[in-house]
């Protein structure tokens, strides 16, 4: 009779601890993990890893795009040969020039970004920690949908996550346009 309360208890802290680590499990892989380690990459100045996390590539071709779109009309235009001429080797310029841009732009880019890094304070990270805390994350599958609003700045950031199966992670592959530059605009201005 008097093993069988050390039965059960034996059996219910086997169950706690297989449901404890389930649920661990799934949150180190989850999207606001992903993100607070972003965040603790920056904290600790360890800017190899928060690249590692940061599609820099996706996120600009992405960016590229959204301002495209107010530098462009809709379609080629109709007619007049030498326009819609123009108009297609421009785009076959674009396809391969962007990348090519961008592998030197790349180095310029995470040199300017890690300056501005350093120039962040507790305070700041503070703020990023509550802003990954408070964060409204959608997943449906593989991709996240993640807005990060900064109380103080009076604004947002919208971001787009996907899971990478090879490094087994989450990593932000797009930031929404017209948020970055309000929140550009309302650190620098």
């Amino acid at each position: 009779m008097r093993r069988s309360p050390l039965i059960f208890l034996s059996v219910a802290l086997v169950l706690g601890v297989a449901v404890s680590g389930a649920f661990y499990y799934r949150y180190r892989h989850s999207p606001r993990f992903a993100l607070q380690q972003l965040v603790v990459s920056l904290t600790n100045r360890n800017y190899d890893k928060f690249y590692d996390s940061v599609d820099l590539s996706g996120i600009m071709s992405h960016l590229m795009a959204e301002t495209g779109r107010d530098l462009v009309p809709p379609e080629a235009p109709t007619g007049d040969f030498l326009s819609q001429f123009g108009w297609k080797m421009g785009g076959k310029v674009a396809r391969h020039l962007i990348p090519r841009l961008f592998e030197t732009f790349d180095k310029e880019l995470r040199k300017l970004l890690n300056q501005y890094f350093d120039t962040l304070g507790a305070r700041e990270f503070v703020a990023l920690n509550a802003a990954v805390a408070l964060a409204d994350i959608d997943q449906q599958g593989e991709e996240a949908r993640v807005t990060l609003k900064f109380p103080q700045k009076d604004g947002r950031l919208r971001l787009t996550m996907a899971w990478n199966p090879q490094l087994r992670r989450w990593r932000v592959v797009a930031v929404n346009y017209e948020d970055l530059k309000n929140l550009v605009r309302k650190e620098f201005w």
